[in-house]
């Protein structure tokens, strides 16, 4: 058996790899694409604990606890060298518990301090890599985001925003090269999403996902991430003041899909190469600023994914096996939280 060893080559193939696996989030979320005839499954859970919420100044209220627990399922597969395709749907259970629910016509319809949840929005995407030689990887992209039933949304415990929502943007990759730097990489994706108006009210959004990363050995890399999200346009939730002494009824009815939450969370994680075909993740993630919404205080993400090839005969070549034969997983991208959680 030869001995393993990190050339150029093997480091572009471990970063392709990694890149793959630190959420469970959509596999557009990566700059590296699997090539044609590739292909993997990516599953994923998340535990997401908050314990306060927060106003426009972003100081901290007691309105109650609430638990998520996501469950995720995204494909993702090489049409060409450049083209990628991705589908993908979260599955979200969430329940409330504190003395400031959601009532509507005197009911508390999902914050009754049970579990409510199911399928939250489909997912499905293109990204092209423009730029796929060299340290530096662009890679475009658009990805349309469809609710998969008409969900409830007032509530603490709402699964999501039940809107549709087109993603234009990039992803951005960067490969260390020679030296100390060699074993490191970064990725950063960036998009503006076009969303779907509430009562005429335009709140489009801006998300900036980020990511580094180094190897510890071929098989164990650590990251660094973060997860920022600004909305242009939506309602402020001022503590000072009772719901109906700043918002319309209606407002009041829509204000979890209207909200203004702008955040930021980071966190860590690692991950680890099974084998050619099975990699797992592991990451943890907290709120480090954030305004009208949710303050993540402990969020906890595992999952495992699967790589796979076609039987058709003109598959590309992989430089899993041209570089190395004992890489050949596939990973999930960087963590998207922000879009996986309800407003307020």
């Amino acid at each position: 058996m030869h001995a393993l060893r990190i050339g150029p080559a093997v480091l572009v193939v471990l970063i392709f790899v990694f890149l793959q696996l630190v959420s469970p989030a959509s596999v557009s979320a990566q700059a590296w694409v699997p090539g044609k005839g590739w292909g993997s499954v990516s599953i994923g859970y998340k535990n997401l604990y908050v314990r306060d919420h927060l106003d426009m100044l972003g100081n901290r209220l007691d309105k109650g606890q609430i638990r998520s627990n996501v469950v995720s399922m995204d494909v993702d597969y090489g049409v060409s060298r450049r083209l990628a395709v991705n589908l993908g749907l979260p599955l979200n259970f969430l329940k409330y518990t504190g003395t400031t629910p959601h009532i509507a016509d005197g009911i508390k319809v999902l914050d009754d301090g049970k579990y409510h949840g199911g399928a939250q929005d489909f997912r499905f995407g293109l990204r092209y890599a423009l730029v796929r030689t060299g340290p530096v990887m662009i890679t475009p992209f658009a990805e349309g985001i469809v609710p998969s039933h008409d969900y409830v949304t007032f509530a603490h415990a709402a699964q999501g925003r039940n809107l549709r929502e087109l993603l234009v943007g990039t992803n951005l990759g960067w490969q260390g090269g020679e030296g100390f730097l060699s074993k490191a990489f970064a990725q950063t994706r960036i998009n503006y999403s076009f969303v779907e108006k509430v009562l005429g009210r335009s709140h489009n959004r801006t998300n900036i996902d980020a990511e580094v990363g180094y190897f510890l050995t071929p098989r164990l890399a650590v990251t660094g991430i973060a997860s920022y999200a600004k909305h242009h346009g939506g309602l402020d939730y001022d503590s000072t003041k009772t719901p109906q002494e700043q918002w319309t009824p209606q407002e009041y009815l829509k204000h979890d899909e209207l909200m203004r939450s702008d955040q930021l969370d980071v966190g860590g994680g690692g991950s680890f190469l099974v084998n050619r075909s099975t990699s797992v993740y592991a990451n943890v993630l907290t709120i480090a600023w954030g305004i009208n919404g949710h303050a993540l205080n402990m969020g906890v993400i595992v999952g495992i994914n699967f790589r796979f090839r076609t039987r058709h005969p003109n598959v590309s070549p992989n430089l899993v096996e041209q570089e190395s034969a004992y890489l050949g997983s596939i990973i999930p991208p960087i963590v998207r939280n922000a879009e996986l959680r309800a407003c307020h």
